[in-house]
């Protein structure tokens, strides 16, 4: 039996690792996620100040028709040695961007989008958020900015820890652009993006790695990351900033 299930895996192995860069940009276009849940690791790694800074929490993830929201809540913070507890939160939500600061009782909150304009934001298409995560776009989409290659799991660093079955491709931009490459790991048993690392043209390397992804109906404690609700005014700082161009 273990022999049968080896060579199953063996096979899945193999049949991922033949699949072209434009294969596997079909097979995420064609992934319909209407809620995700996961545990997230990123890491910052500043080339000028010589500064690595790790950031550990959660991101939830919600599609419905005409919007996708999306929140990250980290609440741990460790530069060099020094390791803290800190709470912040950053949300898309339809056109807006919101970023929650409990410990300082900061909310601010910008319209990145027109509310003449029927679009609302995607908060993981590439070159919108802070974490690259493309979820249901489309190839032409990609490659129409994009040169796209195959490219194997890193041996070294936070992304050497994803599964050994991951697919992964690099983008590397047609035209300028704040990034020299992005790099992007799925698990091909859903073509959940479960990895992501970004060279800058200046040098910043962010990498970001989800562990435990479930594709199932969120929590209410996890629709409750996804709220935008202005706080009392009376305890905490607001800075709404509406859409301008």
């Amino acid at each position: 039996m273990l022999n049968v299930c080896f060579a199953v895996c063996l096979l899945c192995s193999v049949q991922t690792e033949a699949l072209t860069p434009n294969q596997v940009l079909e097979h995420v276009e064609q992934v319909s996620v209407t809620a995700a849940s996961a545990d997230i690791t990123y890491v910052k790694i500043d080339p000028i100040l010589e500064r690595r800074e790790i950031r550990t929490g959660t991101l939830v993830y919600r599609a419905c028709v005409g919007q996708k929201d999306a929140a990250i809540a980290f609440d741990t913070l460790i530069i060099g040695r020094r390791k803290e507890t800190r709470d912040k939160r950053y949300v898309f939500s339809g056109r807006w961007f919101v970023e929650i600061d409990p410990e300082q009782k900061q909310f601010i909150k910008r319209e990145l989008v027109s509310p003449e304009s029927a679009k609302t934001l995607d908060p993981f298409a590439l070159g919108n958020g802070p974490v690259p995560l493309p979820i249901e776009q489309t190839k032409e989409s990609v490659l129409k900015e994009f040169d796209v290659k195959s490219i194997k799991k890193p041996t070294e660093g936070l992304l050497s820890k994803l599964d050994d079955g991951v697919v992964g491709i690099q983008l590397t931009p047609k035209n300028s652009s704040e990034w020299t490459t992005i790099d992007l790991f799925y698990d091909p048993s859903t073509w959940f993006p479960v990895g992501v690392q970004t060279l800058e043209t200046d040098g910043t390397l962010r990498q970001s790695r989800l562990a435990n992804v479930s594709l199932t109906e969120l929590t209410e404690s996890q629709k409750a990351q996804l709220d935008i609700a202005t706080p009392d005014p009376k305890e905490w700082s607001i800075d709404i900033q509406p859409y301008s161009n």
